[in-house]
């Protein structure tokens, strides 16, 4: 579904099946742990943690070569069993090629994403998918021209796939709202050259 909005941007509701959803979220929750991965980072000579619950997908190369420190992405890991899954039926769905999936967990409604650009590895050809999975929450896009807010909600094993001008034409955010009591994970792939 194409969303009515001034840049490429599509929305499957239905990207993997709810079968397909609960094992992904499970195996992200139970066997890597990501509301476990609580990033720490050092600033000013001190180690803060941060609200931030992530970590990262990769190559082996990449990883050899660690082109995603850990202190700024959270932990590495090689692309494996479902996520590789994952990884290759993304690539399929949308004829690109994708080195790194970082993985957020908001573990409620208190957790949120503040309004941002995310980085255009590609210029304006960039394409960021992104998976939701667990529970269903706010996504907002906000015009950087005029401030009008288009909402919507991300179910359970959607897809929403970001393409041409949508960061320079707009910024996104998953507000922070009480309601929300359960668990939600992101997944958006990236190009190598992600920083």
């Amino acid at each position: 579904m194409k969303l009515p909005l001034d840049c490429e941007v599509d929305y499957f509701s239905n990207f993997l099946t709810k079968e397909e959803a609960i094992a992904l979220y499970d195996v992200l929750i139970n066997t890597y742990r990501l509301h476990e991965s609580q990033l720490t980072i050092l600033a000013g000579g001190q180690l803060i943690e941060t609200d931030s619950f992530k970590f990262l997908f990769t190559t082996q190369e990449l990883l050899d070569n660690n082109s995603h420190p850990e202190s700024i992405h959270g932990k590495n890991y090689v692309w494996s069993g479902i996520m590789k899954d994952l990884k290759n039926k993304v690539e399929d769905f949308t004829g690109r090629s994708f080195d790194l999936a970082m993985c957020l967990f908001y573990p409620d409604g208190n957790f949120f994403a503040p309004y941002h650009n995310d980085q255009q590895t590609s210029g304006e050809d960039t394409l960021l998918p992104s998976i939701s999975l667990g529970e269903v929450r706010e996504f907002c896009f906000k015009s950087e021209i005029d401030d009008t807010v288009y909402s919507m909600e991300l179910e359970d094993g959607s897809l929403l796939l970001m393409g041409k001008y949508c960061q320079s034409h707009y910024v996104h955010s998953l507000p922070k709202d009480p309601k929300y009591k359960k668990g939600r994970i992101n997944i958006t792939f990236r190009e190598a050259s992600f920083q």
